[in-house]
């Protein structure tokens, strides 16, 4: 089974990909509309919207994130299945360019046959990050793997990882009074061995 999603996200989680303050409570939030595709078994597609939050306070880090939508087979006029997952981790800041994070992430979907497929990873990710183009862009890389899995499919679970790379990049537009700011942008690519 994969999932693979490919999105555009209306706002980025900033903490992930700036360093965080020497001292203070930093927060930041985020809300994602993702196309998302899952290939089994079934291939099942549709739209799910997300949310994504973080407090870091020193090098400490928590950040939450939850995904909901409708998936279904590619086509069908059917009303779909729910998609439901979320992660919670637990990070730390060894460096200011690097982030290692610990915690579970659950997923839950229903196959069109109606059997309920649940997953739940302990991971463990670590984000390497830096900027470039001066102070408006910063480049990622996101490698994690699951130390552990509970997952009710009929076959054994063997293993899951993966990673991302990206940017997220800040512009600040002034032209008198009026000051605007754009956070970040993902767009995401996926690649298959299938």
């Amino acid at each position: 089974m994969r999932v693979s999603y490919f999105g555009f996200a209306l706002a980025a989680l900033a903490a992930g990909a700036t360093p965080c303050s020497a001292q203070g409570l930093v927060p930041a939030a985020g809300l994602s509309i993702v196309s998302a595709r899952v290939r089994g078994t079934d291939q099942l597609t549709g739209t799910v919207v997300g949310g994504q939050g973080s407090v870091a306070l020193g090098r400490l880090e928590l950040a939450l994130g939850y995904v909901q939508g409708k998936i279904g087979p590619e086509g069908a006029g059917s009303r779909g299945q729910d998609l439901v997952e979320g992660v919670a981790l637990l990070g730390v800041r060894p460096a200011p360019w690097l982030r290692v994070a610990a915690g579970p992430h659950a997923r839950s979907y229903m196959l069109t046959g109606g059997t309920q497929l649940r997953w739940v990873f302990w991971e463990l990710r670590a984000r390497a990050s830096g900027a470039f183009v001066g102070s408006a862009g910063r480049g990622y890389v996101e490698l994690w793997r699951a130390l552990s899995a509970s997952v009710n499919a009929p076959e054994a679970f063997d293993h899951a990882q993966g990673g991302e790379a990206g940017m997220v990049v800040h512009a600040v537009l002034g032209g008198g009074t009026r000051l605007e700011t754009v956070d970040g942008m993902v767009i995401g690519v996926g690649l298959s061995g299938r």
